[in-house]
């Protein structure tokens, strides 16, 4: 039971929206009185809160693989419509005032996110790095083509996905979460590529063995070993990256 109220406590934070939607919710469980709505708002949110709180569904949660994600059952309760509709139900006749009030109270009960250091601001309407856009649109395949396989840099891996499906790696996210259950030295790609410098003449044969077409590199990060003579040819260089062809995997075209 404990760690499922440290779970609770990390998901809640600093900020109090937890408690205010604990205490709209408590609020519309003694004064709403519409059966379809205590049915999606209230009753729905209460069965979610004691399923979580439940020891025997962590239980199960952990042996279905999920102990580590149990936090996200929390993102099916309503939060923002029970605070939301609660809030207007208990305005009734002085909406003007109460709207001030309520406005106020979320505004002063939250934090300002623009003050991370996480949160900058957007470059295109992706929201991914702009290199990441130009690197993915030169290595693209054409119509006729099967979908490329190419290694990214760490930092990039996290984006590629989210700009396209046309391009695989050998490799995602999961070589950079510490809390799951890969690490760094699963993938030998992975295990190469963090390496400073980057053995070129190891790293040469593992993309051939993975038939990756692509290896993009970060320039800041020196390489041993010759390009061309591990089979890499240097298609293009954008912002502070150089993409190579890698010559022994050819382009696979799609089967009519």
């Amino acid at each position: 039971m404990r760690e499922i109220w440290n779970v609770f406590r990390n998901y809640c934070g600093t900020g109090i929206y937890p408690f205010l939607f604990l205490a709209a919710l408590a609020y519309l469980l003694w004064a709403e009185r519409d059966r379809k709505i205590r049915l999606v708002l209230v009753e729905s949110s209460l069965v979610t809160i004691a399923l979580f709180f439940l020891p025997f569904f962590k239980t199960v949660m952990n042996a279905l693989g999920e102990g580590e994600t149990y936090y996200r059952i929390l993102w099916l309760l309503p939060m923002t419509a029970v605070i939301a509709y609660a809030g207007i139900k208990m305005i009734g006749g002085h909406r003007r005032i109460g709207m001030i009030a309520l406005a106020a109270l979320l505004i002063l009960s939250g934090q300002y996110v623009y003050e991370n250091q996480f949160i900058t601001k957007a470059q295109n309407r992706f929201h991914i790095p702009n290199s990441v856009i130009a690197i993915c649109n030169e290595i693209m395949p054409a119509e006729d083509e099967e979908r490329v396989w190419a290694v990214f840099p760490e930092e990039l891996i996290y984006y590629v996905r989210q700009y396209s499906s046309e391009i695989q790696m050998p490799y995602g996210r999961e070589m950079l979460e510490p809390s799951w259950e890969w690490n760094w030295d699963t993938h030998p790609i992975y295990e190469v590529m963090r390496e400073n410098p980057v053995d070129l003449d190891a790293l040469s044969p593992l993309l051939t063995e993975y038939h990756c077409q692509y290896l993009i590199l970060n320039r800041s990060i020196p390489i041993e070993g010759d390009p061309e003579e591990n089979g890499l040819q240097l298609i293009a260089q954008i912002e502070a990256y150089d993409l190579y062809r890698n010559t022994a995997v050819e382009l696979y075209q799609k089967a009519e």
